[in-house]
């Protein structure tokens, strides 16, 4: 994986030498594609990648647009932990002045992110609280020799009003050995007190607080805002941050030895069959969004994050073997609706590295020259078909605006579904349309870089690949089957 990350930063580097243009608009793309790449690798590793490539940039405005939009991305990102690779490029690249924000503001943002981040990553050694309980004796923080779950809350926090009751029942039903100190960052006692009777019913919980703040807890595990909970290993490394109930369900699962899910099962495989039979050859699109709505309703909206992941991640990995436009086309809709287009639910590294890493690879995929885009003024080498007549052969070989045809064909000889792709595809031509064949294997042998250019361009992941190409070039269809 180093080596293909490396590997992809080189062909950045090379870029970004020419690339001047103030919207950035192909770079954007290729960073889109490297963010991917390395979706749920080791912070260690996605800090090293980041600055090996901003350290390639030799033009200054170029080195600017890759950092911010490498700190943009892991400042947003909604996997657990890589906030720290924001952290880092703050750290090492933004308030040092090596490369400078867009404005005072941004870089004071910046500032005040790092200072209330940097101590209490995943992976580092918890900071050590001194807090009060209810008789003002003191609480240590973490608790040495102990799996200690630290939860911060308001009495006036909504949110706090709903993951308080979770944690609670998940306290009361858990068999893994937690310490949980549940920390108050209100200042009120009469409010803190009608809370711990009224709310906080779980056996063994540790009630402290800070009305002083002198243990200075805001700062040292970032509690701009509650709930704000965390859990701590018995060594005091911070196991998970940021988490919500089901996530700290699922870390203690897995410390317990609880057995993984596996998604993709042949059980999976035939409940899906069987839901999208049931649709004949009316599938649309919008029929995939329908299911996954459906899934969705049955499980989250009765409670059941995990039920809700395997379920949805099963239907990933189905959609992830069709083909034909239709699943294509419902797969780019359901992975940004249900997979990246929801909050607080793929926190965990098993989301990251079966799910989350796998979706944003067939996002990028899908989201290459979709349909309404205009195809790019390349020209390619292959076989043009078309009617003959008595002026023009049937087929002639060479190389050819791809913006020309009204189909593009890209195929791998031997493969039985392209020679049957092919015979279609002469049928088009014999029917008046003008039809490129692109055999892949050839390019890659005689064109190189053309072969690259085009993967860069379309998904051909999968051949045969049928793109019909309408006026000035606009994309009408892809994943076509002839």
């Amino acid at each position: 994986m180093k080596r293909l990350l490396t590997v992809l930063a080189a062909l950045f580097a090379a870029f970004m030498l020419w690339a001047q243009d103030p919207q950035y608009d192909a770079l954007g793309a290729k960073l889109e594609e490297y963010l991917a790449a390395i979706a749920g690798e080791p912070v260690a590793v996605q800090n090293a990648e980041c600055d090996f490539l901003i350290e390639s940039c030799q033009d200054s405005l170029v080195r600017q647009f890759v950092a911010l939009k490498l700190y943009d991305h892991f400042l947003r990102s909604r996997i657990m932990g890589e906030d720290g690779v924001a952290v880092h490029l703050a750290d090492t690249w933004f308030i040092p002045g090596k490369v400078p924000m867009h404005s005072e503001m941004d870089l004071l943002d910046a500032k005040v992110f790092a200072m209330f981040n940097r101590d209490a990553l995943l992976g580092a050694e918890a900071p050590r609280l001194s807090l009060l309980d209810p008789d003002g004796n003191e609480v240590d923080v973490p608790v040495p020799g102990s799996y200690t779950v630290l939860y911060f809350f308001d009495t006036s926090c909504s949110t706090c009003r709903l993951e308080t009751p979770r944690l609670c029942k998940f306290l009361k039903e858990t068999d893994f050995p937690l310490t949980t100190v549940v920390v108050y960052t209100g200042i009120e006692p009469e409010d803190w007190e009608e809370y711990r009777s009224s709310s906080l019913d779980a056996p063994g919980l540790v009630h402290a607080w800070d009305p002083d703040m002198d243990s200075d807890y805001q700062r040292k595990y970032g509690v701009l805002q509650t709930p704000r909970m965390f859990l701590i290993g018995p060594d005091g490394t911070i196991l998970g941050r940021g988490l919500d109930t089901p996530a700290l369900a699922l870390l203690t699962d897995r410390l317990s030895g609880g057995d993984e899910y596996v998604y993709g099962t042949r059980e999976g495989t035939e409940l899906f069959d069987k839901v999208f039979a049931g649709y004949g050859d009316s599938l649309e699109a919008s029929d995939v969004l329908e299911v996954a709505g459906y899934v969705a309703e049955r499980t989250l909206g009765e409670g059941s994050v995990e039920e809700y992941k395997h379920m949805e991640g099963d239907l990933l990995y189905w959609l992830s073997s069709r083909t034909g436009e239709v699943y294509k086309e419902g797969t780019r809709l359901f992975i940004d609706k249900y997979i990246t287009g929801v909050e607080g639910i793929w926190t965990t590294p098993e989301d990251t590295s079966k799910v989350v890493s796998m979706a944003l690879m067939m996002k990028d995929l899908l989201g290459r020259t979709p349909v309404g885009s205009q195809l790019p003024a390349l020209k390619v080498h292959g076989e043009f078909l078309r009617k003959p007549c008595l002026f023009r052969k049937a087929s002639r070989k060479g190389s050819f605006a791809i913006r020309k045809a009204d189909y593009l064909v890209f195929y791998t000889p031997g493969c039985g579904r392209c020679e049957e792709t092919l015979t279609a595809a002469r049928t088009l031509a014999d029917n008046r349309s003008k039809v490129l064949l692109v055999n892949m294997d050839d390019l890659f042998t005689s064109w190189p870089a053309e072969a690259q250019l085009l993967l860069d361009t379309f998904d051909l992941s999968a051949l045969p690949y049928v793109v019909q190409v309408g006026r000035k070039g606009i994309v009408e269809h892809r994943y076509l089957q002839l």
